[in-house]
């Protein structure tokens, strides 16, 4: 895509939510839990030395690369849920980063598994805070196509609204891309928000489609722009106006 103007894409950044910041929070949050031995695990699974690592290095340390088995084995054959939530700011820092191999829907499967809905809501809070941080810094400058992490997002941050305001595409290149990519997958997503989410789901489809329709004018443009230079997504923006413009009025994307 041709690029927006640098003021633009400057003003977005100055009104971001500190990523940096809400971790150093995260992980003051979670300072209260703490290894008091290597944790239990399955010893046909896990050697001592891997064990001996996660007990020995200090938590900030640990390199993905020695939390990565870990991550996929915790609680169920390695550990119980304190041993999560001692870990867990680290493993929430490593899974956010844009080139981490961390499985984001697997984390996010063991918190629920580590009782996130009877966390202390100051802890709860804080991971909140991390992942809105993370998700106005991703959607509005890198590539999104995981379009399921929008279920857990909204399952872990309890509304859609916030996630929806924090994108804005007509700020930023990515934003736009990220809108025309997604609008596609539109029945994954919902299908994703109504199995996270029952009790709760119709209201935040209703939210994405009004929100989704709201963008078609935003669509418009971007064709217009991308359309003396770039064919083939020009193609998929209409595909994606085409698609939004009869949201609301039949209830599907088809």
């Amino acid at each position: 895509m041709s690029g927006n103007s640098d003021a633009v894409n400057r003003a977005a950044d100055s009104e971001m939510p500190a990523l940096a910041e809400v971790i150093t929070a995260l992980y003051a949050w979670f300072s209260t839990h703490r290894l008091r031995q290597p944790p239990d695990a399955c010893p046909c699974c896990i050697s001592s030395e891997e064990n001996r690592v996660l007990f020995t290095v200090p938590l900030a340390y640990l390199s993905e690369k020695q939390l990565r088995r870990y991550a996929f084995k915790a609680i169920t054959t390695w550990g119980n849920a304190a041993d999560f939530r001692y870990f867990l700011p680290r493993l929430l820092e490593l899974l956010l980063c844009p080139d981490s191999e961390l499985e984001k829907d697997a984390f996010f499967d063991k918190m629920l598994y580590a009782g996130w809905d009877g966390w202390p809501e100051a802890e709860k809070g804080a991971v909140r805070q991390v992942l809105r941080a993370w998700w106005a810094q991703h959607i509005q400058h890198e590539c999104f196509f995981e379009e399921e992490l929008i279920g857990w997002l909204v399952r872990l941050t309890g509304s859609l609204e916030p996630l929806l305001q924090a994108w804005q595409p007509a700020e930023t290149d990515w934003a736009f891309e990220n809108l025309v990519r997604i609008i596609p997958h539109l029945p994954d997503l919902e299908k994703h928000i109504q199995v996270l989410t029952p009790d709760t789901a119709a209201h935040s489809m209703l939210t994405l489609r009004r929100w989704l329709s709201q963008q078609a004018s935003v669509l418009e443009a971007g064709f217009f722009q991308q359309e003396p230079c770039n064919e083939e997504f020009t193609q998929a923006i209409s595909q994606a106006h085409t698609l939004v413009t009869g949201l609301l009025a039949d209830g599907t994307t088809h």
